[in-house]
């Protein structure tokens, strides 16, 4: 390691340590999760992955793993062991030892520790540091004991818990562990009798308790580790009180290899993808058409399994919706390219950057297989041009809610841009019990619409108490369409001590379909609280709102008003685009559909939306050099054309910079 710069001054001083909120940690740790799914699918997938990662025969054999709810009138605890694994190996390391890398054997230590990953050769399944922290956000108390029984018979207990400022963690070993855990416990969870690592969530959440005893948390055992069950046959066990449940495959996830009267298979084995350093390799694909069933949404779309766990879903883009629903299926690779995968995965190990090189090259393979499938087996006859107008239409809608933000951030405001979602507007009155709402994340960044199949995720909204008084309220998060209350997320009675908050309520996903969102227009989300104590009961003390469109454009009010293709004639062919004047006062872009430069973009939605982005930058920057105080170029500059073109690459830079950066994956 090279030696700092700061060092040689900082010898003979007590430094202080950085200050951590840790609370604020653990709850942006959670929340990252609750944007792809529930806090209790969090759980089991970083449990089971865990213990997989830590087993001791590569095929899985005489390996399981076993989820535990016990309950007493004082406290609960929830169980999570594995077993035919290598339990929690090496020595509770000191600070010191943390400042050099570890080799994997030292698993205890890396178990302790914060953000620290194994070198490459020796990554695991998570390999991230973020799981032992959702377990620790899935309890009330903040707080873990972990145990593990070693082959040498070594037993040691730790706990973990967060506080204000720190998360402490201590150890024991033995005896002194085994006594321990029967005095924390109250003699409800004894001490480990066979080799292996068991977590222990002290008094989990309601939403863990709920969904154990409900049959959720078993049901997504089974749509995550579905090819651990099929093809090692391992065991994964829930237990609750004297029932036991075994996670299975869904019963709708049917494998078949052959087509039959209800089923229609697509399936490929040892596939080679180009890619930028070379081939990537496909194990199996395989897509499934069920003509009897309607999938279920968690498992629609093809899966992309990574070291036998799912990761997401590929949806059929494009695809008529009673083909959609009913495709299902997965793709597996080989060791190399899941390791160039993991690249690029998120670290909740829910998503994919499909903008990146190796899943972008895998998400387009599993595209076309997906068209093909539907073309060949199932007599799709979607017409090209039809697809081809449907990524016009989304790449054209990109483009323009970019370039009129970019637009208003730099002073050129023509109207009210879309924005993130139509909201209360104007400045809020200031109150002493009110609501914070987190602005929704749409499928496009900064567009509204949203279309039948897509998803609109990272709705929620915390409530603040800023008075001195203890307050009542009934919160509601709901969808209305005009005055039609549509869905409703979360309706609870909350009890706000003073100059306190509720906490995120939240975050709720939703896939837009027909049967819920029939009618095409404006939705709105609502938050609002209404007061439950006596002096003012029934009165609203707070309410935010939020809005979307499905399958429809939100009002276009900025400078560019839309994004026309036409086929210029042969006599102008060379011309990329015209800009004309709208019927609202702003500006249209007529764009040559039969220009090179439009076709070499034109099969791809995001480089079609940087293309046309480009095209409106030029105009933009014509636009504002034609106005009495333009606001992009300088006295100066105007009385230079090298200037001019100068400032011209660098406006239309930071343009296209801001909507690569904005593509969603």
């Amino acid at each position: 390691m090279v030696e700092k710069m700061i060092n040689s001054f900082i010898k003979d001083i007590q430094v202080r340590k950085t200050v951590r909120n840790w609370p604020a940690d653990i709850t942006a740790i959670v929340d990252g999760y609750r944007v792809h799914t529930s806090i209790s699918h969090a759980v089991q997938k970083d449990a089971i992955q865990n213990g997989w990662s830590a087993r001791k025969n590569r095929k899985g054999k005489n390996w399981s793993f076993t989820f535990e709810l016990i309950e007493s009138k004082l406290h609960s605890f929830f169980i999570m062991q594995d077993a035919g694994t290598t339990g929690l190996t090496g020595r509770v390391l000191s600070a010191e030892e943390y400042e050099v890398d570890q080799p994997g054997s030292e698993r205890w230590g890396r178990f302790e520790g914060v953000a620290f990953t194994q070198p490459r050769e020796e990554r695991t399944l998570g390999s991230r540091g973020r799981g032992k922290f959702v377990f620790v956000g899935a309890s009330k108390e903040s707080t873990i004991l972990y145990d593990t029984l070693r082959e040498d018979s070594t037993y040691r207990l730790g706990f973990r818990t967060v506080e204000r400022t720190e998360s402490p963690i201590f150890a024991w070993d033995n005896e002194a562990g085994r006594k321990k855990i029967q005095e924390i416990t109250g003699g409800m969870v004894p001490p480990l009798t066979t080799v292996g690592t068991r977590v222990i969530i002290v008094n989990p959440v309601d939403e863990i308790v709920s969904d154990i005893k409900k049959g959720i948390f078993v049901r997504n055992i089974g749509e995550t580790w579905w090819e651990l069950i099929q093809k090692f046959g391992v065991s994964i066990k829930v237990k609750y009180g004297k029932k036991e449940q075994m996670a299975e495959i869904p019963e709708t996830f049917v494998l078949k290899e052959e087509d039959s009267k209800q089923y229609k298979v697509w399936f490929k084995r040892h596939q080679k993808i180009p890619g930028p350093v070379g081939d990537v390799l496909v194990k199996e694909l395989l897509i499934v058409f069920d003509h009897d069933t309607i999938i279920p949404d968690n498992i629609r779309g093809i899966a992309l399994q990574r070291a036998g766990m799912k990761i997401c879903a590929i949806e059929p883009r494009y695809m008529d919706k009673k083909i959609a629903e009913r495709i299902y299926g997965y793709i597996t690779f080989d060791e190399s390219t899941e390791e160039l995968m993991l690249e690029d995965e998120g670290i909740e190990h829910y998503s994919y950057d499909f903008r990146k090189a190796v899943p972008g090259a895998i998400k387009r393979y599993v595209d076309d297989e997906i068209y093909r499938f539907a073309k060949e087996k199932l007599g799709y006859g979607i017409d090209a041009r039809e697809v081809r107008r449907k990524q016009q239409q989304n790449a054209e809608r990109r483009a323009l809610v970019a370039v009129n933000d970019y637009a208003k951030e730099i002073g050129i405001a023509f109207g009210i841009g879309r924005g993130k979602g139509g909201g209360g507007g104007g400045s809020r009155k200031p109150k002493n019990v009110f609501i914070e709402m987190t602005d929704p994340v749409f499928p496009r960044h900064g567009d509204s619409r949203i279309n039948y199949g897509e998803k609109i995720t990272d709705v929620g909204f915390q409530i603040q108490n800023e008075s001195d008084i203890d307050v009542s309220v009934r919160s509601k998060l709901f969808i209305r369409f005009y005055d039609k209350v549509v869905k409703t997320y979360d309706e609870q009675d909350i009890l706000l001590p003073s100059q306190s908050g509720s906490g995120l309520i939240g975050f709720f996903e939703d896939k837009i379909t027909e049967t819920e969102f029939p009618d095409n227009g404006r939705y709105t989300i609502v938050a609002r609280i209404i007061s439950l104590d006596e002096d003012n009961k029934g009165d609203e003390l707070d309410i935010e709102k939020r809005s979307f469109y499905v399958e429809e454009d939100p009002p276009s009010r900025g400078l560019f008003e839309k994004c026309e293709p036409i086929a210029f004639p042969d006599r102008s062919k060379k011309v990329m685009a015209e800009c004309i004047k709208g019927e609202s006062g702003g500006l249209v872009l007529d764009y040559n559909l039969n220009h090179p430069a439009e076709k070499a973009v034109e099969d791809d939605e995001d480089d079609l939306a940087a293309y046309l982005a480009w095209l409106m930058g030029h105009e933009l920057c014509r636009y504002d050099l034609e106005q009495e105080k333009p606001v992009m170029f300088g006295k100066s500059e105007m009385q230079n054309p090298d200037a001019i073109l100068q400032t011209t690459q660098r406006k239309i830079g930071e343009l296209l910079y801001k909507v690569r950066e904005s593509e969603v994956a």
